[in-house]
């Protein structure tokens, strides 16, 4: 058991910097398809929503296995595994960005292909936006008295020390 623990804190070190890179390459293609929007590129556009959808496929696919590895990490009884409603918004975030991004591709001639995938669009900016609201809410605050209230344990435990 203390080997599969040891195995979990590693899938946990490659998943979090993988999701970093994800996250930097979606920010570039995030920018190249603004900016060839703003150049009226119509066909680089394009590339950059397959790739921006490539990438919320890949985000997809590492957002399941953190879902994997909560219930493995549950099952072993590794303390601190509060984050199951995160998961679940990133997961539902990866998926609306998906949904959106492989309607602006499909070849069809529809004029409300658009308004689908700027709506789905929205849809996961508001997931990942409500997400990003509760990880600040959750942070441990510092109060006028130097006293630390809410948080993880581990990170309350951190910031004790420091003060």
């Amino acid at each position: 058991m203390y080997d599969e623990k040891n195995k979990l804190a590693h899938r946990k070190k490659v998943r979090t910097y993988s999701k970093r890179l994800v996250t930097a390459l979606s920010i570039a293609s995030l920018s190249g398809y603004i900016a060839a929007l703003a150049l009226n590129i119509s066909s680089l556009s394009l590339y950059f929503t397959i790739v921006s959808t490539m990438l919320s496929a890949l985000s997809l696919a590492l957002n399941i296995w953190s879902l994997t590895d909560h219930f493995l990490q549950k099952q072993l009884g590794v303390a601190g595994q509060k984050k199951l409603t995160k998961i679940c918004l990133d997961i539902t975030s990866n998926v609306s960005f998906l949904i959106g991004g492989i309607a602006s591709i499909l070849p069809l001639e529809s004029p409300i292909i658009p308004f689908i995938s700027t709506a789905f669009f929205i849809l996961g900016c508001t997931f990942m936006a409500t997400n990003f609201i509760r990880t600040m809410i959750s942070q441990p605050q510092i109060d006028e008295n130097n006293n630390v209230k809410g948080g993880h344990p581990v990170i309350l435990r951190q910031l004790e020390l420091n003060y």
